[in-house]
């Protein structure tokens, strides 16, 4: 049995795609393309710019964002402050880099899909910093967006005795947003906690 590696190819200009390190994302060196390792497809991809000045290590994180629909048929919650559950359409944004704990990433996750990075200074390359590695594919993340939902769910006022939904979470770009690493990484925009 042989083995044959082919090098990956940057779609837009053909140039080979090198990687520094275990990473998900390759930026093409000679047009600056965006390509997800996995399949070779081109990414839509957002860089944010820093808001917030600290004197700590800069990186930019990658962040998966999917177009979220929930639709709830049927619930039982119970409890004095009992509300209705949050179905509807939103985007879920989910730390994929910087190897953080699964409870790091929910409550990250909850944070930016309460309050989106959106109207925010874009940049068009990373300045003086560089990105973390993307460490969760993609189609993981559909799965973090559904449970990010469910614990939504869960953690509302009242106690959820069952619920029966339909879910639906289609990839839609990578969002790179700045941060810090200071004993923990944190968040270089205004209105997250790092300001």
């Amino acid at each position: 049995m042989s083995l044959r590696l082919v090098p990956l190819k940057c779609p837009k200009c053909g140039s080979i795609l090198k990687a520094q390190r275990k990473d998900l994302v390759y930026q093409c060196e000679n047009c600056g393309t965006f390509v997800y390792a996995p399949t070779g497809e081109v990414l839509d991809v957002s860089i944010l710019d820093f808001e917030v000045m600290r004197n700590a290590s800069k990186y930019y994180m990658p962040f998966l964002a999917y177009h979220t629909r929930a639709r709830i048929y049927d619930e039982e919650v119970r409890g004095f402050f009992a509300q209705r559950g949050m179905g509807g359409e939103w985007i879920t944004y989910i730390p994929a880099g910087g190897s953080l704990p699964s409870e790091e990433v929910v409550r990250i996750s909850k944070m930016f899909t309460s309050n989106p990075p959106s109207n925010r200074n874009e940049v068009q390359s990373f300045r003086d910093a560089s990105p973390l590695p993307m460490e969760i594919p993609i189609e993981a993340g559909e799965k973090i967006a559904e449970f990010i939902f469910l614990s939504y769910e869960v953690d509302r006022p009242g106690i959820l005795q069952n619920i029966r939904y339909e879910f639906e979470a289609k990839f839609s770009r990578v969002v790179y947003v700045p941060v810090y690493y200071d004993n923990g990484y944190i968040i270089a925009l205004r209105g997250y906690g790092g300001d």
